[in-house]
């Protein structure tokens, strides 16, 4: 009984992250606003961050010095959904507004710079400004 309905949870995941994905040309007709640079050095020191992708999630808090610990559930089968990943990595905010992470993952390297909007309480991070058709990344931001 319980191994049914554990699978179906699992399978709705990669649904669940599609079904919220927005492009940039979503967030503008929502009337997104694109955080400044002012408003991302007041935001992101000190932040908890989780990331939604498709098939899970991974979460970080921007220490003060620009370091970060992130993990990772994203995976496929069981075993790697309860092992999450480590990363040792770094953040920063760029010099055109943009909010840069780069993670030492076990098996390779991640780096981007976002250009972060906020639709309400929720937050989107877009590699272009001039890419409409881009699908944005969603974040979480607390302290």
């Amino acid at each position: 009984m319980l191994r049914p309905i554990l699978v179906s949870v699992l399978l709705a995941f990669p649904l669940a992250a599609q079904a919220g994905e927005l492009a940039l040309k979503d967030i503008k007709a929502q009337n997104g606003v694109q955080l400044s640079t002012d408003e991302l050095n007041r935001l992101m020191p000190n932040a908890k961050v989780t990331n939604y992708i498709t098939g899970g999630s991974r979460w970080w808090t921007n220490e003060p010095d620009g370091k970060v610990v992130a993990y990772s559930d994203v995976g496929r089968g069981m075993k790697k959904l309860m092992t999450p990943a480590t990363a040792q990595g770094t953040w920063h905010i760029g010099k055109i507004g943009t909010y840069c992470v780069a993670l030492e993952w076990p098996r390779r390297t991640e780096k981007w710079c976002r250009y972060i909007f906020r639709i309400g309480g929720k937050y989107y991070g877009v590699k272009s400004v001039d890419d409409g058709d881009e699908i944005a990344l969603e974040f979480e931001f607390s302290k």
